[in-house]
């Protein structure tokens, strides 16, 4: 009894999917409509959506997915700033100042990045969107002089966001993308469902006779 009870807090705990950082790798990426990179994909925007000047119109429809429109200047680039590597670099056209749609992998809980470079006072709007496209929250980035590493948590699970409304003169590059894969939960065999309460009864009624 107390084997199978162990067991059973075994497979309980197991239910949840350990979470994993998920680096982007934009080495191999090349400018287009569609930037597509190991661990998530770039357009100017999702499905449902169209670019107006520097913002975005309209919300996804369906599941989440990107359009092509507009254009995403790959180059490689080095940053000035503590903690920020070298690699690929995103650029959203026009000038720089155009909306980034990012539409991941896995779902995530956490994102990281690099962007520049700003003058301050300057912000961007940042929206999530879960899987299904609906918004799962919206905020705004103030931003920083130069290039700054950039991150969040704590705001829900989603799979995409978006950069809108991007106002610094000078338009902002973004690179070195990271998030965390948000737990999921791991399908427990229907038999364990079906045969699990029984054989408790059954041990049960065992010890019983025993007595």
């Amino acid at each position: 009894m107390k084997k199978f009870l162990a067991l059973l807090a075994v497979l309980l705990v197991s239910v949840q999917a350990q979470a994993a950082t998920v680096n982007v790798d934009l080495s191999g990426s090349t400018t287009g409509t569609l930037v597509s990179a190991a661990g998530a994909s770039f357009a100017q925007t999702f499905t449902g959506q169209t670019v107006s000047g520097i913002d975005i119109v309209g919300t996804p429809t369906g599941s989440l997915s990107l359009t092509a429109s507009g254009s995403l200047t790959v180059a490689s680039f080095s940053p000035s700033c503590t903690g920020c590597n070298s690699g690929n670099s995103i650029l959203p056209q026009p000038g720089n100042t155009a909306p980034l749609a990012v539409l991941l992998d896995s779902d995530a809980d956490s994102f990281s990045w690099i962007m520049g470079s700003a003058s301050a006072p300057s912000s961007v709007t940042i929206d999530l969107f879960a899987r299904n496209g609906s918004l799962v929250t919206s905020f705004v980035q103030s931003l920083i002089s130069g290039y700054n590493k950039y991150s969040f948590s704590g705001l829900g699970t989603f799979a995409g966001l978006t950069f809108r409304n991007n106002n610094d003169s000078a338009g902002l590059r973004f690179m070195d993308f990271s998030y965390t894969s948000a737990p999921s939960a791991v399908p427990v065999p229907a038999a364990f469902f079906l045969f699990g309460p029984a054989l408790l009864g059954f041990l049960g009624l065992r010890r019983k006779n025993r007595a």
